[in-house]
């Protein structure tokens, strides 16, 4: 185990701390931007899909991923409260939660796994049902991301809509 730990690049401990920040923050009361809200998932579906293995059945890997993602979002959906949230202009008020900090150690987590196994295991990383679980994860935990993210940016819409409804 201590070879493992030694053996990992300190960019990999760079990611888990700043991961680990950002999700300790969350579980305090906090304020959150709109911009914020709509450029993590970006982010983090970048990252996801650029780590796609493109020499494997990219179709088998996008529908895993995209799977993935949607089963993230439902779950997102209901997951998550968005029932203390309020706004105050272009920010949101968020109570705290520890679930942010989870999802973002099981994106971590996920995504070191993958690495941990391709770099023990290389012979079996290009495996279908490695390559398709790993597309599955990434898109499980996206999801989770991205459907919070645009669950929050409704309160952002829904007050909009009301406002012209009563300038109308």
């Amino acid at each position: 185990m201590l070879d493992i730990l030694r053996g990992t690049p300190l960019w990999v401990y760079a990611v888990f701390f700043i991961l680990s920040y950002y999700g300790v923050s969350a579980c305090f009361r906090s304020h959150v931007s709109k911009r914020s809200l709509q450029i993590s998932p970006v982010i983090f579906v970048a990252l996801s899909l650029a780590s796609l293995n493109p020499s494997q059945e990219i179709a088998i890997q996008l529908s895993a991923y995209s799977l993935g993602l949607l089963a993230g979002w439902w779950v997102a959906l209901r997951f998550f409260s968005y029932s203390n949230v309020q706004r105050e202009g272009n920010h949101l008020v968020l109570p705290g939660t520890i679930k942010v900090l989870i999802v973002y150690w099981g994106f971590f987590a996920w995504r070191y796994y993958g690495g941990y196994q391709a770099a023990m295991y290389p012979e079996l990383a290009n495996e279908m049902s490695a390559v398709a679980g790993a597309a599955l994860g990434a898109g499980l935990i996206n999801g989770l991301i991205v459907g919070r993210s645009l669950r929050l940016l409704r309160f952002f819409r829904f007050e909009g809509d009301m406002q012209a409804r009563n300038d109308g």
